[in-house]
């Protein structure tokens, strides 16, 4: 299972050289992780119902500093995180038909939600607002794709027009009808959400290579290259099927 499966990715990446000597580098730094110097322990302080805000907000504005300026932090507030963003992948999956694209777009929105939280602004009781306000991301993306229907009636509008799939991937004239194509397999479950803004990013606008956008997101390289992969050959042979 794809959750089980990030998870498993997630606790290689924490123990990577990189996570483990930052996190190192700030027990050195600073004293609050006397108290809290290995994973089990954060995750113990940062667990939802836990009161003692006063050391969570220090150690979470500690965390939040460190990851701003270089995200190889990132697994461990991932993992700090993680039993409240499963919860919420529990409560929203009956909305969404595709649950993986839901998951993923949980992980996308915490990460941008992290590189985003202004700690001048949001000093007090930072794990609760970070994932309100992931949660709110989320809300809005689950309301954006009530709009799919809506919009793929322009894409039957380019097939009238004499345009077929093929001709709409291979553009590179227009790559508003590549977008259009792409969001069209997002509607007939081809592909998911987050294997469609990977090929948009990566392939058709080319704003930045997979290893940038591993890196924006927050996902291992290994598995960003394999999303776009097995959105590739599922799209080749849902074109095959549809020929045939």
């Amino acid at each position: 299972m794809y959750v089980r499966r990030y998870r498993r990715n997630l606790e290689l990446q924490h123990n990577s050289r990189e996570c483990l000597e930052a996190f190192r580098k700030l027990k050195n730094e600073h004293s609050i992780f006397r108290l809290y110097p290995t994973k089990e322990s954060l995750t113990e302080l940062l667990k939802p119902g836990n009161k003692n805000y006063k050391d969570k907000d220090k150690v979470m504005a500690i965390l939040l500093d460190e990851f701003q300026k270089d995200n190889a932090i990132y697994p461990l507030i991932n993992i700090l995180f993680w039993d409240s963003l499963y919860r919420l992948y529990c409560q929203r999956r009956s909305r969404v038909p595709d649950p993986e694209a839901l998951f993923g777009r949980i992980q996308w929105d915490f990460f941008h939600t992290l590189i985003n939280h202004d700690l001048d602004r949001l000093s007090k009781k930072i794990d609760v607002n970070i994932f309100l306000n992931t949660k709110k991301k989320v809300i809005a993306w689950e309301k954006e794709n009530i709009s799919y229907r809506e919009e793929i009636k322009e894409i039957e509008n380019l097939y009238k027009a004499g345009l077929s799939p093929a001709d709409i991937v291979q553009s590179e004239t227009y790559p508003e009808e590549r977008e259009a194509y792409l969001l069209d397999k997002v509607y007939r479950k081809v592909i998911s959400r987050t294997q469609y803004d990977l090929i948009l990013e990566t392939l058709v606008y080319k704003r930045m290579n997979q290893r940038e956008w591993a890196e924006k997101n927050g996902i291992p390289y290994s598995t960003v290259r394999n999303l776009r992969y097995r959105a590739e050959m599922a799209i080749r042979d849902f074109e095959k099927e549809q020929n045939n």
